[in-house]
């Protein structure tokens, strides 16, 4: 399940207090018809369930946004009790719909790298201001557009406020100064309103993870290493799984360490531990969007920019309204969210600090192997070191490389990527 997902069950299916449910105080809610169903991609052991892109389009766009910006408070509220969400007629097993899967600071990192969010802003700047695109004929377009601006680049939405204030008034700073600390990076590019394509200026914290990349990457490489060996039936087998394990174990602390706990966090406490308002908020407002060019919706194809994957969509949007976005945009879309599914087991501890579990992971995928969580995993990190190759240009592959220093993004020439920076 995705943001958007979530945020229709909340609606739906998560009773405030009284026992009620999320309703519109002005027009009747056409959501009664909404049943997700199994979207369980082939190979994948974990059952998914999604509503349709068309449901979701339907959410997106109703005309009374407060709907949507009460789902999100309801919504976080159920991230922080670890709650789920059930629905009738879905087996008990299979709709316990845990609140956060994906929500992870890294998919909001990643996503915002592809330059989506300034891209969107300029749309809706240029259409709420000139016709340069037109009038949108359909009902859904428009809606989307003032929702979109209603719940993301409004003073008075309360959950923008989240990490927006008089003290952080800039909602990109904030993200951005979130970013540096858990992943000692900046983004690829500067402020959209900056003539000189500069980067915008935030506060840098002196507590920042600027070793965190680098130690990343080794540990892919390792991952890369394991699995590679571990379907080798001769020759020298040069995988350390001890040396995994160490490596997990260090990226553990460091992310535990800016959000002020310990490996694994606390139970029930999501809303206390640090970082959370930024990583909540980051992600939601990256999945809005994305979701819009998840498909060839109506927005898409009323800006006359439809194409068969994500990044080409999002290429065809940022040309149209000269932003233009990261040439490696579908890179990144594709390994957003499997970096947070990585990053969230790292996070919780108990398997990928275990030396039995990785060993059975890496093999996950031998032939033969029976398909279960192990290979879900393992095509995680597959998904993340093929496209991390892609998008950075650094040779995860390769047992040889030895990349140090901290790694920032950067924009150069005409290649994005990352790129290691001299301490």
């Amino acid at each position: 399940m995705d943001a958007i997902d979530n945020l229709v069950f909340a609606t739906l299916q998560s009773p405030l207090q009284g026992g009620g449910f999320i309703v519109s105080d002005y027009i009747p809610m056409p959501f009664g018809a909404f049943v997700p169903v199994n979207t369980t991609p082939i190979g994948i052991s974990t059952p998914v369930f999604n509503f349709s892109i068309a449901d979701k389009r339907t959410y997106t766009s109703f005309q009374d946004h407060t709907i949507i910006e009460r789902a999100m408070v309801r919504h976080w509220h159920d991230v922080d009790a670890a709650g789920t969400y059930l629905w009738p007629g879905i087996p008990p097993a299979l709709s316990n719909f845990t609140q956060s899967p994906n929500y992870h600071l890294m998919y909001a990192y990643l996503i915002e790298n592809t330059r989506i969010l300034q891209i969107f802003e300029r749309m809706i700047e240029k259409y709420l201001q000139d016709e340069q695109f037109g009038v949108a004929q359909i009902p859904e377009v428009f809606q989307w557009i003032i929702n979109s601006e209603k719940l993301f680049f409004s003073d008075d939405s309360p959950r923008t406020q989240n990490i927006r204030s008089y003290i952080r008034p800039s909602y990109d700073a904030n993200r951005r100064n979130a970013y540096y600390r858990m992943f000692g990076m900046d983004l690829a590019f500067g402020d959209i309103v900056s003539s000189s394509g500069g980067t915008l200026q935030y506060h840098k914290a002196n507590a920042a993870n600027q070793q965190f990349i680098p130690l990343f990457e080794r540990y892919l490489t390792e991952i890369w290493q394991g699995y590679t060996n571990s379907r080798n039936t001769s020759g020298q087998n040069s995988s350390d799984v001890n040396n995994v394990v160490e490596l997990a174990i260090q990226l553990q602390e460091l992310l535990s360490a800016r959000r002020g706990g310990r490996p694994g966090g606390v139970p029930n406490q999501y809303a206390t531990r640090n970082l959370s308002y930024e990583e909540f908020s980051s992600v939601m407002l990256v999945s809005w969007f994305t979701f819009m060019i998840s498909d060839n919706t109506p927005v898409v194809q009323f800006l006359n920019c439809q194409s068969s994957t994500i990044g080409e969509r999002l290429i065809k949007i940022g040309n149209k309204v000269g932003v233009a976005a990261h040439t490696k945009c579908q890179s990144l879309f594709e390994m957003a969210g499997a970096a947070s599914n990585i990053l969230n087991l790292l996070e919780a501890g108990g398997y990928l600090d275990s030396n039995a579990n990785v060993q059975t992971m890496l093999s996950s995928l031998n032939p033969g192997t029976p398909i279960s969580f192990d290979s879900d995993y393992m095509n995680s990190f597959l998904t993340v070191i093929n496209n991390w190759e892609k998008a950075t240009g650094h040779k995860i592959k390769n047992p040889e490389a030895n990349i140090t220093g901290t790694v920032k993004v950067f924009q150069g020439g005409t290649t994005p990527r990352l790129q290691p920076a001299v301490n």
